[in-house]
């Protein structure tokens, strides 16, 4: 068989290839749209609620549910019904601390849905210290340490640690990172491989005990005189269970199939009938003058 013949079958067989497809319709089931309740809320405050709609697998756009009724309950009786301003619900009366809270939404055509949790009580810095430069990362970023010492309530309780920073000198932000986190009452949770934004943890190391607990952190290069704002958090146990996965969720997003695929994560929720959060939680704030490098 000589060249010229070979070369015609090599043709008509990359042809025969590239033209060899088949359009295949998939009919997925329809599945029935469901009501998303999210909302975090604290003591002596009104409750801020966002309401929208679930939609199936190739939809991309989210409905937000502008028509649902929203009836608030505190320690099982009714005390408001909320209003509609701005993109979200709003309460009129405000919540405290230790009062177990309620929502039952409606919205016509959708199935009514439950959730329920409390504002646990305010756990209080009893002091935070500081100590500059403890470690340098691989990447040079100098990490500074904060030690929080609080004294932990009897039962089972859940925290969570947030830094701001902001230059004095033109009120902006700055970037941090928690960076080289070793204390096991963190560690534990096995949650720093995430990459967080914040840190949660729990008391079962140390359930009704006074607590030191050590969070390391870095800021960017080049900043000058900043001030951190520490908010250590007492939060519900709903609002853990929904944050630890939450964070594994948004650390799958920044994967591809170089970095390697995350396994699905399936988001927690507290919404009966329906998808979302309605967590408590109390915030103790103390904010420290750090000098730049």
């Amino acid at each position: 068989m000589n060249t010229i013949i070979k070369t015609q079958i090599l043709l008509l067989l990359v042809v025969s290839l590239v033209s060899c497809k088949k359009e295949i319709d998939i009919n997925l089931p329809e599945t029935d749209s469901k009501l998303v309740v999210n909302s975090f809320f604290t003591g002596d405050s009104k409750i801020k609620v966002h309401l929208s709609k679930s939609i199936g697998i190739l939809e991309n756009t989210i409905p937000e549910c502008n028509d649902a009724t929203v009836i608030v309950m505190e320690n099982d009786i009714i005390i408001d019904t909320m209003y509609k301003a701005s993109g979200y619900y709003y309460s009129n009366k405000k919540t405290a601390i230790n009062n177990k809270y309620a929502l039952i939404v409606s919205a016509p055509n959708m199935d009514t849905v439950l959730c329920q949790d409390m504002i646990p009580e305010k756990i209080t810095l009893q002091s935070c210290i500081f100590t500059d430069s403890v470690l340098i990362d691989e990447d040079g970023l100098i990490i500074n340490e904060l030690k929080l010492d609080f004294q932990d309530s009897a039962g089972p309780d859940f925290y969570e640690v947030e830094l701001e920073a902001k230059n004095i000198a033109n009120n902006y932000t700055i970037l941090t990172w928690f960076k080289k986190n070793s204390d096991p009452i963190i560690t534990s949770t096995g949650l720093l491989d995430y990459n967080p934004k914040t840190l949660i943890f729990s008391d079962k190391m140390f359930n009704g005990k006074r607590c030191s607990v050590k969070v390391f952190y870095a800021v960017q290069r080049g900043v000058g005189n900043y001030r951190l704002k520490i908010s250590f958090r007492s939060i519900s146990e709903p609002y853990f269970r929904y944050k630890e996965k939450q964070f594994a969720y948004q650390f799958s997003l920044e994967n591809d199939i170089f970095s390697g695929m995350s396994e699905p994560v399936q988001l927690y929720s507290n919404i009966i009938g329906g998808y979302g959060i309605f967590a408590g939680y109390s915030t103790d704030e103390k904010i420290i003058t750090v000098a730049g490098k």
